[in-house]
Parts: C-alpha cells; sequence; structure tokens
C-alpha cells in the first residue's frame, strides 16, 4: 500500500496524519502535528509502518522534521513488540514486574514533552 492509498483508506489519527505529512514531505509545524498519547493512537501509526512496508530511515525523517518525535522512534522496536504482545494476548496481561504499554507511553510522552517545550519562554 502506498502513503497516498493509506491515507484515503487507511485508519488515521493525528498522530498517524503526522508521520504521513512529514514522509510526504509536507510542511508540519508543531503547531499541526502531534505524537501518540496512548496505545490506540499507537495502534494507527504502526498499521501505517507495516501495511506501507515504512522503514526505519523513513521513520528516522519524522524525527529529524519534528524532534520531539525521537523518543518514539528511537523505542519504535519496542513499542512494536509490545504492542503486538499485547495485540496477541491482551491488554491486560502481562508479567507483574513489566510496565505496561500504556506507562511506557507515558514516560516517552514526558520525553517529548521536554524536547516540544524546551524552548519555550
Amino acid at each position: 500500500m502506498t502513503l497516498d492509498e493509506w491515507i484515503v483508506t487507511g485508519s488515521v489519527g493525528i498522530s498517524s496524519k503526522t508521520m504521513w505529512a512529514c514522509l510526504k514531505n509536507i510542511d508540519v509545524t508543531e503547531k499541526y502535528g502531534d505524537k501518540p498519547y496512548d496505545p490506540d493512537d499507537f495502534s494507527r501509526c504502526y498499521k501505517l509502518v507495516k501495511k506501507c512496508n515504512l522503514t526505519f530511515p523513513e521513520l528516522y525523517v519524522i524525527s529529524q522534521k519534528l524532534p520531539y518525535w525521537k523518543p518514539y522512534i528511537d523505542n519504535w522496536q519496542k513499542l512494536t513488540e509490545m504492542y503486538e504482545e499485547n495485540f496477541k494476548w491482551g491488554w491486560d496481561k502481562k508479567k507483574s514486574d513489566e510496565i505496561g504499554m500504556y506507562e511506557y507511553m507515558q514516560i516517552l510522552r514526558e520525553a517529548s514533552d521536554a524536547i516540544r517545550f524546551s524552548n519555550v519562554a
């Protein structure tokens, strides 16, 4: 599936639209783009990557254009593994010593916000 096909037929949200816009070289400012806030948001980003066969270098473009995406792109593999495990076994199934995907994304969101709002006076 191409990026253009995906934007019309795929499951989209603001974070996956942000990824799409970066990859299509559309000027996305921090005002109009956003990051995935929870596993449900990530699911749409995950589906974009899978259905369009995106590579890590393509994902890296997103963090170059929008630096606040860096914590997500740097941890994409872990997020993918967590999402696939949750999808396979259920969202409430985890080892007692494991951090859940929602909590992990909260940590990434805090790191992302620190980058995004570091230049705000």
